[in-house]
């Protein structure tokens, strides 16, 4: 097994513009998601670039194919679902698995995604990663949690925080066996 470390960070500190990104740094494995002002939304992005990672490992695709593909595809909303992606079936499956965890969670899948495509367009990236002068989100570690989550949250319209099924009408996977 490997050491992995996953964390939460503003969408502008990611490497390129991308919800999710993972690498590899040593012996640890790096995962980087996107602030959503959702701890589900992001536990879903982190659950996707973990089992997605692991296929594509065991496929013999490197992070290096992933973010070649990723960054001459950038203009496109999932360039691991394109046709000729090196990486689609770990996506798919990827995919997959996050929407039965979605469904788990009681999160809307439509709400979900409309979130995640907002947060990509409405922040602006920095042309040069290394513009704040600091190693990637080392910047928002120091800050206390409200400030950081105020700082981080998505320009969206209304409340895009999405409100959980009751109890008794959430379906499950695991409740419909």
């Amino acid at each position: 097994m490997y050491k992995a470390e996953i964390d939460t960070i503003p969408h502008r500190d990611q490497r390129y513009d991308t919800i999710g990104d993972w690498w590899k740094s040593g012996a640890w494995l790096k995962v980087r998601v996107s602030s959503m002002g959702n701890p589900d939304y992001e536990y879903l992005v982190a659950l996707h670039e973990l089992h997605e990672r692991q296929l594509c490992m065991k496929m013999g695709i490197t992070e290096q194919m992933v973010d070649a593909w990723d960054l001459a595809h950038e203009d496109e909303d999932e360039p691991g679902e394109l046709e000729g992606c090196p990486y689609r079936e770990p996506h798919l499956r990827a995919t997959a698995i996050e929407r039965v965890a979605a469904n788990d969670l009681g999160v809307d899948w439509e709400h979900y995604v409309k979130t995640v495509r907002a947060t990509v367009k409405t922040t602006p990236l920095p042309l040069d990663p290394t513009v704040h002068g600091k190693e990637l989100g080392v910047d928002y570690k120091s800050r206390n949690y409200s400030e950081y989550r105020s700082d981080s949250k998505p320009q969206l319209t209304g409340n895009h925080r999405t409100k959980m099924k009751s109890k008794e009408k959430a379906r499950s996977v695991l409740r419909d066996r």
